[in-house]
């Protein structure tokens, strides 16, 4: 998770479930060129960097979409977050796993290995026995943008759906400044660092329990927020 817009403003006009993945992956290139794991994954000085950053963003976003998970995109398509659930209707095969390998290396190219040593990093270190909830894979405000209340919106419209479901929120801090804002969202660290190999980068795993949302003292005021979600009719 990047960006530190998420204080101040109000909850904004309706946010949007959409699977326009070129624009939600020109957000995130946007939000996490310069952070510490994209800059380990995709270095800095390498021919098509920009290409690479994009094809990554853009190749998980679409797995995880397709695969009952939901990236919303604020109105004023400045912020966006994708979760996907802790358990799906449908569990993942072999051969969709292996389905998306291929594409992340598709869309990665000289990359691709660190790319998927991330991926296994996180799979690998997925805590087994959470209560029910959504793993917040990938949450970021366009760096620039004035509309302070653009994260905001889609935090309200996140909980309109974790809330009345009783689920949590995993997710996972990859730098200083994420791991503060999770935890300025209610969000405590659970177990060791994730530890990115041949560097000094450690990703902090944490969640937020549904009895800790179900208590805190601004949920009623923002569950009557307007931020209703509403499906885009864009997509790839």
């Amino acid at each position: 998770m990047t960006g530190d817009q998420v204080t101040g403003g109000t909850a904004a006009r309706d946010v949007e479930a959409s699977e326009d993945f070129d624009e939600i992956a020109d957000i995130l290139t946007d939000a996490f060129r310069d952070t510490p794991v994209t800059s380990w994954m995709v270095p800095h000085g390498l021919p098509q960097r920009e290409r690479y950053i994009t094809g990554f963003m853009h190749a998980w976003v679409r797995f995880m979409v397709q695969h009952e998970g939901t990236a919303l995109i604020s109105p004023d398509r400045d912020a966006v977050v994708v979760w996907e659930p802790s358990e799906r209707a449908a569990p993942l095969t072999a051969e969709e796993h292996e389905a998306f390998r291929a594409d992340m290396v598709a869309a990665t190219g000289p990359v691709a290995e660190r790319c998927l040593t991330l991926m296994d990093l996180v799979d690998a270190h997925y805590p087994p026995d959470l209560p029910p909830h959504i793993h917040g894979a990938l949450a970021a405000v366009r760096p620039g943008t004035t509309n302070r209340g653009a994260f905001l919106s889609l935090a309200v419209a996140t909980l309109k759906h974790i809330h009345p479901r009783g689920l949590g929120v995993y997710c996972e801090g990859t730098s200083e400044t994420s791991t503060a804002l999770w935890e300025r969202l209610g969000a405590k660290p659970i177990g060791p660092k994730i530890r990115v190999p041949q560097s000094d980068i450690a990703l902090t795993p944490l969640f937020i329990h549904p009895d800790d949302i179900a208590r805190h003292p601004a949920v009623s005021m923002l569950l009557s927020a307007p931020t209703t979600p509403t499906t885009s009719t864009t997509g790839t």
